[in-house]
Formats: structure tokens, C-alpha cells, sequence
């Protein structure tokens, strides 16, 4: 490493209190994603104090006021992204010939059951080297990792010769994606890195996907639920290939072959007869379901298509209707990053220097990358340290939490990809 690469990692060293205090402020915000809304306005105050600190241009929009974005196949509707902010600090380089965004999402899921937690949710705890609060690792490390390493290099005196957007964007939870549609629209840059990523791995590959739900509905009133349990079994076994075909695209896929991807390439969410209205309706039933895929939109709606085909010659002789396959969330875009491509490779190198072991390249679960790449650019990733979903204090889960370790390592990793890709030299004194 050169004189200016050490001087910000010694400066990173030095105030790593700094970073920790500033993602425990961030965890106190409770910037909720309630799926059709959400409180991520909550966090304007603390980010937008921290960009214009750093001198950045800052700014809060909108989603909606991107023009265009209403008509955009990605925007997702019903999501309330007209009272959704995203809040974005720009970093303007003398004579810049290249710009990189670092992005990460303010939203974080519900809490859940409190009791089940052993720390406060919202309390930014710190002890025995974690820092445990909900959005502790899915994102807002993020945030915080990207700040400080943009103002360590500040600090250290060095000017970089690119610009850079920090990007905190809006509804990333239940498969939003308004938020990142709109930061890409927005800032056309040459180069994404989204925090949104786990294992301090690069992830290089969006996985594709979507959640669904299918309704039935007897044509008589019924005394009981049996028909539509029946009609709902009727619609799983027709799935069934559907289901086939998604394991096995994926274990000949080397970015998910062998990960949590392949072993859960379809599972279903919710599995319910007797709903709706007041009390309970008998002659009604709903499934739904989440599929993972490396396969075009077009293909699986055709794989759908057919499916459902059936299931409707089935149902009718059951008496029992389907207005078909709704979703639940926008459609995942499988896309991806060659591992030969010089910002990949730029990150992957910053990286295995901090940690001294190598980075391992693989593919993302559904995710944001899937927009960036399309949207944003064609050189983007994921690269981040949320943790496993099925882990203790892993996103989403209770006593969610980030390491302390992992994370100064993180923030020092970006900071020496920003040095290194955006190009930096000392300032000089007038």
C-alpha cells in the first residue's frame, strides 16, 4: 500500500469509536418498512447532517419525482414512494472523467415479537465486540461504513479525482426496489457498489425471482373448508415441475449451486383456507409463494402460463374459480457482473488486503443489485456483511447485530477501493 492508502487506514484505526457511535445513532432510528409505507423520512435528520459535514451536496427526493418513473415496467405501485425519501450526498471531483455511487437502504423489517429479543431493538447495544439493533446488519452498516471511509479520506488530506454519490435509499424490505430504481435513474454513474450484501463477499450475480399468491374460491357456499384445501393441494401438485425446474437451474448455476439459494429455490409463505371479511369464509382459500431463478420474466410467465392452463380445468371440475397468479413483489432481474471486470476485481483486492484471506465471488439473494445492474449500471455489486438469514442475530432476525471487527474492516476495505478506483492525490496548500 502507498503513503495515502496507510494514512486513511490509520485514520480508520484511530476512529473506529466513531464509526461504531454512528451506526448505533442510526439503529435508534426506527425507520420501519411497513410494506405499503414506511418511516425511512425518519432518518433525514442524522444523514443529511452527516453529508453536509462532509461538505457533499445533499439532497432528499423522492421516488416519484423522477421523471418517467411512474411508467418505469420496475416501479412498483402501492409502495406510498411519494412520502419515501431517499437522501443522496455528491462529492463533486475538479475535472472528474468518472463517477461511483456507494449505496445503502434506510429501511429495516419490523421487530417482530419484542420478547424474543435479549437487547433492545432499537437501542444500538454494544458488547462483547457486537453492535446489536434492528438494521444492524441489513443495512445500515452500510450507511455508516461509507460515510466514515469517504470522511477518512477527507480528513487524511487526500482529494479524489472522481466523484461519488453516497446513496441512502428508500423501501429495499418486501421487495420494494423504488428506492434503488430511482437512485439509478437519478445519478447515472459508471460504477455501483450496494452495502446490501453478506459474508464480506462479493456479490456479483442478482438472483431472480418473485413472490406470488394464487386465490380460489368455491362457486357454491360451503359448510366447510374442505373444497378449497383440496382446490389449494390441486395447485401445488401442478406446480410441481414448476418447482423441479427451479432447484435444477440453480444446482448447475455456479453462483448458487450448493447455497441457501439452490436448497431453497421455492418454498411457500402462506397456505390458508377460510379467510376474509368478517369471521370466517369457507368457500375461500390462498396460497402463496417465493421462487428463486436464473431464468428471463418471459420464461417463467410462460412456465406459469401453462401451469395455470391446467389448474384451471381442474378447478372447474372441482366448481371452484382462480383469477390466477397475482404478485406480491416486482419481478427480480437475474443478472450479472463478469468476474474479469476491473472494478470487481478492484474491490475484491481492496478487500483480501484488509482481511489477508481471499473473497470469495458468488451470487446475491433477491436484492437490489438486480435495478443497479439494470438501471443504474452494468458494473455494479453487492459487498457487505449482513448476516445469514437462518444465523442467530442475522437479518431480519431477533438480536440482529454486525461484528465490530467485520465492520471497521468493511469501511476500511471501501475506503481503499474509493482511493484506488476513483484515483486520489495529496492536497496541496495555496
Amino acid at each position: 500500500m502507498n503513503t495515502l492508502e496507510q494514512k486513511v487506514l490509520s485514520y480508520i484505526d484511530k476512529h473506529t469509536d466513531e464509526l461504531d457511535q454512528l451506526l448505533t445513532e442510526l439503529i435508534k432510528i426506527k425507520s420501519v418498512n411497513f410494506d405499503t409505507d414506511g418511516d425511512e423520512e425518519k432518518c433525514e435528520d442524522l444523514i443529511m447532517d452527516q453529508y453536509n459535514s462532509l461538505g457533499l451536496e445533499a439532497e432528499k427526493y423522492y421516488p416519484t419525482d423522477i421523471p418517467g418513473i411512474l411508467e418505469n415496467p420496475d416501479f412498483l405501485a402501492g409502495r406510498n414512494a411519494e412520502n419515501r425519501p431517499n437522501f443522496s450526498g455528491t462529492y463533486r471531483a475538479p475535472n472528474a472523467k468518472k463517477k461511483v455511487m456507494l449505496a445503502a437502504h434506510t429501511d429495516v423489517m419490523p421487530i417482530g415479537d419484542e420478547s424474543q429479543w435479549t437487547v433492545d431493538p432499537f437501542g444500538g447495544e454494544i458488547k462483547d465486540g457486537r453492535i446489536y439493533g434492528r438494521g444492524a446488519n441489513d443495512n445500515k452498516f452500510g450507511i455508516a461504513s461509507s460515510i466514515m471511509a469517504f470522511k477518512a479520506i477527507q480528513e487524511s488530506g487526500i482529494v479524489l479525482e472522481s466523484d461519488v454519490v453516497l446513496e441512502s435509499y428508500s423501501d429495499e424490505e418486501y421487495g420494494g426496489g423504488n428506492g434503488a430504481l430511482a437512485a439509478s435513474l437519478k445519478h447515472k454513474c459508471d460504477a455501483i457498489i450496494n452495502m446490501d450484501g453478506g459474508n464480506f463477499e462479493i456479490w456479483s450475480c442478482s438472483m431472480g425471482g418473485q413472490i406470488l399468491e394464487i386465490s380460489v374460491k368455491a362457486n357454491e357456499t360451503q359448510d366447510s373448508s374442505k373444497l378449497v384445501v383440496d382446490a389449494l393441494l390441486v395447485i401445488r401438485e401442478e406446480l410441481q415441475t414448476f418447482i423441479r425446474n427451479r432447484h435444477e437451474e440453480l444446482k448447475s448455476d455456479r453462483y448458487f449451486a450448493g447455497t441457501d439459494m439452490e436448497r431453497s429455490a421455492f418454498r411457500f409463505y402462506e397456505f390458508m383456507a377460510g379467510y376474509g371479511g368478517m369471521g370466517v369464509n369457507l368457500d375461500r382459500g390462498m396460497m402463496s409463494f417465493v421462487f428463486y431463478t436464473n431464468k428471463s420474466q418471459e420464461h417463467i410467465q410462460k412456465e406459469l402460463d401453462d401451469a395455470l392452463k391446467v389448474i384451471k380445468t381442474r378447478l372447474d371440475e372441482m366448481r371452484v374459480s382462480t383469477k390466477g397468479f397475482v404478485p406480491r413483489t416486482r419481478f427480480f432481474h437475474c443478472l450479472s457482473l463478469p468476474d474479469e471486470d476491473g472494478t470487481l476485481q478492484n474491490i475484491k483486492k481492496a478487500a483480501e488486503e484488509i482481511v489477508n484471506r481471499p473473497i470469495q465471488i458468488t451470487g446475491a439473494c433477491l436484492s437490489d443489485l438486480s435495478l443497479f445492474l439494470k438501471h443504474g449500471s452494468p458494473i455494479s455489486l453487492n459487498f457487505g456483511i449482513i448476516r445469514d438469514f437462518q444465523l442467530y442475530g442475522g437479518a431480519h432476525q431477533y438480536d440482529e447485530f454486525v461484528d465490530q471487527k467485520q465492520l471497521h474492516e468493511h469501511c476500511k476495505a471501501i475506503a481503499l477501493f474509493l482511493i484506488r478506483w476513483c484515483g486520489a492525490h495529496e492536497a496541496t496548500n495555496i
